[in-house]
């Protein structure tokens, strides 16, 4: 874990964004929804009008480890922390969209980002839209349980309607646009006119929307980097006894060039100190 974690360190050249360990124990666009913010708090409150809702029951997170939905779960406060780490970056230079990479695949990257997502849509200022960018292997409908057809393929390839495309888990302020059809040919697809289009139109909709990108791994294919001009920010993720510390600066080298504001540590053994309020 040492090598790994003084790799990410290095080749950063910056403290972490975040160490979670819960993979060890275990956009919406115009006229989807209406938006409000009662009383004057800022919080939004949204009413999907247009978007599928598919509720997806606490069982069902902690089944697949997504934590960050669960209030009082013991590892939901490590999304926190990490979601805070992010938005103090984002928000320090204006940034509002992320990609969540990998080096080799297998490192939990759509697990840390499906938890990221939950927990920033907890912030009653913000919402959230998570896009299954991993074309060769969609795994994000899996992970919260909802049928992702016909989805980003569907709104790339079929011409439909992103409304028709996106999916409300049940979890307020979050949005998914899953994919569910694996495509070899996905660097072409998602450098075609509709996809750059698409991210230019979710980026600058909604000021307060974050928007994540599930990206491929970034030494299997070309797929993150010819994408990654088109998003604001990226956060690697690395696995303890998967990923190699070569792999990890080769990773970090391929992605010079490109605002890499944090790394996490998944799958640490490494244990959190029992919080004094539990």
């Amino acid at each position: 874990m040492e090598k790994i974690q003084k790799a990410l360190e290095k080749a950063l050249g910056s403290d972490q964004t975040g160490q979670p360990s819960a993979a060890r124990k275990p956009a919406i666009a115009n006229g989807t929804a209406a938006r409000s913010a009662p009383g004057g708090t800022g919080s939004l409150d949204i009413a999907y009008t247009a978007t599928r809702v598919t509720p997806v029951h606490d069982q069902k997170l902690e089944r697949q480890r997504l934590m960050a939905g669960i209030e009082r779960h013991a590892l939901s406060d490590t999304f926190r922390m990490l979601r805070t780490r992010v938005l103090n970056r984002m928000e320090a230079s204006d940034y509002r969209t992320l990609g969540i990479a990998s080096s080799v695949g297998q490192e939990g990257k759509t697990l840390v980002a499906s938890n990221l997502a939950i927990s920033l849509s907890k912030v009653l200022t913000r919402t959230v839209l998570l896009v299954d960018l991993d074309l060769r292997s969609p795994s994000v409908h899996e992970y919260f349980g909802v049928d992702p057809e016909p989805g980003l393929l569907g709104f790339l390839k079929d011409g439909l309607e992103l409304s028709q495309c996106l999916v409300n888990p049940g979890i307020e302020r979050l949005v998914l646009l899953p994919n569910g059809r694996p495509m070899h040919n996905s660097s072409e697809l998602i450098t075609m006119p509709r996809m750059l289009q698409l991210s230019k139109e979710l980026r600058d909709t909604y000021k307060d929307r974050i928007v994540i990108y599930d990206l491929p791994p970034v030494l299997l294919t070309d797929d993150a980097l010819a994408f990654m001009k088109h998003i604001d920010c990226c956060l690697l993720v690395a696995a303890e006894g998967h990923t190699k510390e070569d792999q990890v600066k080769k990773t970090v080298s391929l992605l010079q060039g490109y605002p890499l504001i944090g790394s996490v540590l998944n799958r640490s053994s490494e244990t959190m100190p029992r919080y004094y309020g539990r």
